[in-house]
């Protein structure tokens, strides 16, 4: 039987894994990532993984890459990763090819996990599926009839710059202000919070912000015992995500909208939220049958998408 295998690339573990032509996991381990000598090491460390476990071109139909940064997926040409060292266009497919000799697809790991997510997680069942990452920045996938919308660039499914603070007060790491990423992320929760402590002091959050050391769990644990300062924050959050989602449902109209990463471990004190900002500023048949729901294969998301890459193209 000839195997599909899937890489995760992040920019400290690799997640690796191996699946059957019908997209059921066989193994799953994972590695350390290098990111030394400019990450030159990466993808001959991926290689040398799948080689040590047995795998060879003869017995791959092919890999599946996600990677931590904006791929143009025509060519399988990476725009540059900071936190893997790879700071200028490398073209992961060719190289991991001219590697492994197997076939390669590589894909951006935000829409990796997403096609994870629709395929075996959260969204399974639905081909019309929209997936929102919460960590330090905001990332997305859009999946549409059961296939990534990438876009004429590859920028598409790029949620956490979506312009929804129309006051623009904090700066992007894109270079604009006002994305969404500023003020729904880890590091937008924390803005939030620093922004409003003067309308609040006396909060169990004084002393982290006044020494620098507040952060999203901080705020969330606050949140969920009542505090001022931490339901304003978590209130506004969720604002601005159901504005970026109300305009993508007037775009995509998906069945669900999959909320992952670690902010969105503040659960249902966020999603309550969000629904409740949804629904009154969305176009109502964008939304009827539209659930906002948690994502469901937490680690795994990017290797079952990586895989179903391989299946939905290379086979």
């Amino acid at each position: 039987m000839k195997h599909i295998l899937a890489t995760d690339i992040g920019g400290t573990t690799c997640k690796m894994g191996v699946f059957t032509p019908e997209l059921e996991l066989l193994h799953k381990w994972e590695i350390q990532t290098d990111t030394s000598d400019e990450g030159g090491r990466i993808l001959g460390n991926i290689h040398q993984s799948f080689q040590s476990e047995g795998y060879s071109p003869e017995d791959t139909i092919g890999v599946g890459l996600g990677v931590p940064g904006p791929v143009d997926f025509n060519n399988g040409i990476l725009n540059g990763a900071i936190n893997l060292n790879w700071m200028h266009r490398k073209p992961i497919a060719a190289e991991f090819e001219a590697l492994s000799g197997m076939s390669t697809m590589v894909d951006n790991d935000a829409n990796v996990a997403a096609l994870g997510e629709q395929f075996k997680g959260a969204g399974m069942g639905h081909k019309d599926v929209v997936m929102v990452t919460l960590g330090t920045g905001v990332g997305g996938g859009v999946v549409s009839n059961s296939l990534l919308i990438h876009g004429h660039g590859g920028a598409a499914g790029e949620i956490g710059h979506l312009l929804v603070d129309y006051d623009q007060r904090f700066q992007c790491n894109c270079g604009k202000k006002g994305c969404l990423e500023t003020v729904a992320s880890a590091t937008g929760m924390k803005n939030l919070a620093m922004f409003y402590h003067h309308e609040h002091k006396g909060t169990r959050l004084d002393m982290a912000i006044e020494n620098g050391t507040v952060s999203a769990k901080m705020i969330v644990e606050a949140a969920q015992e009542g505090d001022a300062l931490g339901l304003r924050v978590i209130d506004e959050v969720a604002q601005y995500i159901a504005i970026a989602l109300s305009h993508i449902s007037a775009v995509t109209n998906p069945k669900y909208f999959i909320i992952g990463g670690g902010v969105s471990r503040a659960g249902r004190i966020l999603t309550e939220r969000i629904e409740a900002h949804y629904r009154p500023i969305t176009f109502p048949p964008a939304y009827e049958n539209t659930e906002i729901v948690m994502a469901e294969l937490g680690n795994d998301a990017g290797i079952y998408g990586a895989a179903r890459l391989v299946k939905q193209y290379l086979t």
